[in-house]
Parts: C-alpha cells; sequence; structure tokens
C-alpha cells in the first residue's frame, strides 16, 4: 500500500537508497540456504551435483557405491554432498529466505532477500540468485515499518514483482483472502548472516548475539523492538536471563509473572534454562503453599527434579480437593437418590455362593468404585435416572462384581469385576439376575 505518514515515506526514500550487499555476504547466503546433494540416473551412469550444475559420467558400480554410502565427492566444485535418484517429484529450483541485520542512517533494519537455485536440464550448471524482497525498519522509539515488494501468493507458489518500486507492507498472518496462512514477513527460521549490526541504543538496551541462538523461535526483529519498548524484557536481557526473555516475546506479555520470584533468582545469580518449567513450578508451588519469595523454591538445583517434587504435593493436594467436592456432591445427590431409588431398597437374592443386594446411598456408590477401582461413582451413575446400581458378594462378605441394571428394559447393562474385569462367577450372577430379574420390575412396577 502506499505510504501515509511522513515515516513512512522516509523509510521508502531509505529504501531505494539501501547499499548493495557484499561478495561475502552473498556466497554465504549460496553456501548455506541449500542443502549440498546431487541426483543421479543409474541407467545413464550420470550424476549431477545441484551445488555446482555439473554432471559427470561413472560406472553403474561406483554409483551404487555412493548410495550405499548417501555420499557423492563432486569433482568439479570439491563438495561432498547428499545423493538421491532423480524423479519428476525432484526439485530443479529451491529458493530460501536470507535476512541480514544491519543500520542504516539510524535506524534498525532487517534486510531480507529471496535466494534461488536452479538446476534447469540444458543447463551445464546452477543457476543463483539473491533479490532483496522486503525490510523490516526499527525506529528508536520501537515502532517497526515494512517497506517492500508487492507479493502473488498462491496455493502453489509465493512470487515478487521486482519491476515495481517499494511500498509500504504489512504482517499478514490469517490474513482474509489468503490461501496460505503464514505470515511472509515473519523473518523467524530465515537464515540469518551472523555478522549483523545493532544500533547503539538496542545494545545499550541488552542486545547480545546470545540472541541469536533463538533465531528459529522469535524474529530478531521483534526481539530489539522489545528491548526497545519493554523495560521488563530489557532487565531480562541484561541480567542473562534469554529463556525468561523468549518467553515474554513469544507470549506477547508486557510484564512476567512473578516478577519477585525473578528478582531474588537474578541477585542468587541463578539462571532459568526452562522457563515454561519454571514457571509452572512456581504456579504449584504458590498453590499449594511454598513462599515463592525463598531462594530453596525459587533456585532448584535441580529444576526438574524440583518441578516433579512439587508436583506431586499439588496433585496429592488436587485430589484430596476432589474428593472433599465429591463427598459435598454425593451429600447433595443422597435425598435425590432415595428418592428416585428408595422403591428398590431392600430387594436381595443369591444363593449359597452369592448374594447380589441394591447400593443404597451415594456414599456406599462411591465405596464400591473405589474398592472395585472402577468408575460406578466417578461416572456418576447415581444420577442417572434409569440405571439400578447392585452389588454381588460372596458367603464371606467379599465384593465381586458391580452390577448396572437398564430399567427401561429390565436387562443387565454390565457386571464389573475388579478393574473391569469379570470374576470367576460371573455366569452364575448373570443367571441370579435374570431369574430375580421379575424383582425389580414388580418394584418399578409398583411404585
Amino acid at each position: 500500500m502506499k505510504p501515509k505518514s511522513k515515516l513512512e515515506r522516509n523509510m521508502i526514500a531509505l529504501a531505494e537508497k539501501l547499499p548493495p550487499i557484499t561478495d561475502r555476504q552473498r556466497q554465504y547466503a549460496y553456501d548455506h540456504c541449500f542443502k549440498p546433494r546431487a541426483v543421479y540416473k543409474i541407467r545413464k551412469g550420470e550424476v549431477r551435483c545441484l551445488c555446482c550444475g555439473q554432471t559427470a559420467v561413472y560406472p553403474k558400480a561406483y554409483i551404487e557405491a555412493c548410495i550405499d554410502v548417501e555420499e557423492y565427492d563432486c569433482p568439479y566444485c570439491s563438495k561432498s554432498t547428499g545423493i538421491e535418484q532423480l524423479t519428476k517429484e525432484t526439485k530443479t529450483r529451491e529458493t530460501k529466505f536470507f535476512t541480514i541485520l544491519t543500520t542504516f542512517r539510524g535506524f534498525q533494519v532487517a534486510r531480507t532477500f529471496e535466494v534461488s537455485r536452479c538446476n534447469y536440464a540444458a543447463d551445464h550448471f546452477a543457476r543463483y540468485s539473491c533479490d532483496e524482497i522486503f525490510q523490516i525498519w526499527l525506529t528508536p522509539e520501537g515502532k517497526e515499518v515494512i517497506t517492500g515488494r508487492q507479493c502473488h501468493r498462491s496455493a502453489f507458489s509465493l512470487t515478487w514483482d521486482f519491476h515495481k518500486p517499494y511500498d509500504i507492507r504489512q504482517h499478514n498472518a490469517s490474513c482474509t483472502g489468503a490461501y496460505a496462512m503464514e505470515d511472509v514477513y515473519d523473518i523467524s527460521g530465515n537464515v540469518l548472516y551472523p555478522q549483523g549490526r545493532v544500533t547503539p541504543l538496542i545494545r545499550r538496551n541488552g542486545w547480545t548475539k546470545r540472541l541469536l541462538r533463538y533465531q528459529n523461535m522469535i524474529a530478531m526483529t521483534d526481539a530489539m523492538r522489545w528491548l526497545l519498548t519493554a523495560p521488563t524484557a530489557e532487565m531480562l536481557a541484561k541480567t542473562g536471563q534469554l529463556d525468561l526473555f523468549l518467553y515474554m516475546v513469544r507470549h506477547n506479555n508486557r510484564e512476567m509473572p512473578f516478577m519477585h520470584s525473578i528478582r531474588i533468582a537474578n541477585r542468587n545469580g541463578y539462571i532459568v534454562k526452562d522457563a515454561q518449567m519454571w514457571l509452572d513450578m512456581l504456579n504449584m508451588a504458590a498453590d499449594i503453599g511454598l513462599d515463592t519469595h525463598n531462594p530453596k523454591v525459587v533456585c532448584p538445583d535441580n529444576l526438574y527434579a524440583a518441578h516433579d517434587a512439587i508436583l506431586r504435593r499439588y496433585t496429592r493436594k488436587r485430589e484430596k480437593q476432589r474428593k472433599l467436592k465429591q463427598i459435598e456432591e454425593a451429600k447433595l445427590w443422597e435425598t435425590k437418590y432415595r428418592e428416585t431409588k428408595g422403591k428398590f431398597f431392600g430387594i436381595c437374592f443369591g444363593n449359597e455362593n452369592i448374594t447380589i443386594t441394591v447400593v443404597q446411598s451415594v456414599a456406599d456408590i462411591a465405596e464400591e468404585g473405589q474398592a472395585m477401582h472402577h468408575c460406578v461413582y466417578a461416572a456418576g451413575y447415581y444420577k442417572k435416572e434409569h440405571s439400578l446400581i447392585l452389588s454381588a458378594k460372596d458367603a464371606q462378605g467379599n465384593r465381586l462384581e458391580t452390577i448396572e441394571v437398564n430399567l427401561r428394559n429390565f436387562t443387565v447393562a454390565q457386571s464389573r469385576a475388579k478393574f473391569n474385569k469379570t470374576s470367576p462367577r460371573h455366569e452364575e450372577i448373570l443367571q441370579l439376575l435374570k431369574q430375580n430379574m421379575p424383582l425389580i420390575r414388580k418394584a418399578a412396577e409398583a411404585a
């Protein structure tokens, strides 16, 4: 789109005046953007190096040996490459994005280039090109302006119009009408030139080359913008808490949780290596009542062991709370359970080996579920209008199976022993239920 403000017009003018990149930068892009590889036609005995585009002819046995070791040494460019068979799906044109961090007229700028390598069948060499496509400018106040070429996106390609002048571009992730949802102007993951320059202000605010290790996770322009606009980000970078800095940028948090714990960590020289796990640990620690101002909690020698120990305590507390909640819920359901299932209370049948009775309270259902290790209580069977829960026990009073009877058609819906298995007396239990089902039907009809 056309520039609308004085700043945007200034950025367009500066974009046209940017100097060309050096031969060293261009060669770095060619060497690092593409995977060294070669393709072969085993019938013709030809191997083509895609790095230089030269083709060599070898005996079939030599090519097979290269395939076995997955390596080919090109006699023309002397590069050691991988080797694969040439098929219709083999890409003869490859493109990558290459970014250089530099400064120009007092502004921080990230210059991005489209680097391509083409190996056409008619050529005996590889065609390389490196064309600038857009720039991301940062003002000293942290304002971002993108200048670049117009692009055309489809489901299959992304092309740039190099014949038109630069104009103002915008981040376009998830934009309406786009075939692809990724942001074209997100430079994270681009091949980054290692010898970049930053403005004195960004360097003063905490910039360090160690941030480049996160180039595949965050855009370096985003990192610089946060250093210019967020004092917390500046503090994290200057104190070496780079993983917390990464967390802040990725989650778009203007302020970090547990700032008091971060300050304690800094005072004790403790560097957080895994921000997400560390913050999760502090959240659980605060929940179970541990003091997150205590260096012993904040600065564990082994973060993973400390996290797991606090997680166990947190889980025990949650389990206790869950059981208390279940007890309270059971109390609320006791009255309704007696109203709906009370007409079946007192039903008892069996033989000399088995006794089957109706479970007479929600508390008894909870006890049944805990003893038998199944979900008769957790799944809320006491809430189901057309379910009747019975318990089968042996002559010594040991639980054998828990039975659910469907009150719509008076059939056995399920009969489960411990851990949802079947007991040795399963068939005998089912036979007793079949014989005494009229008792249950009679009780239901009597109501």
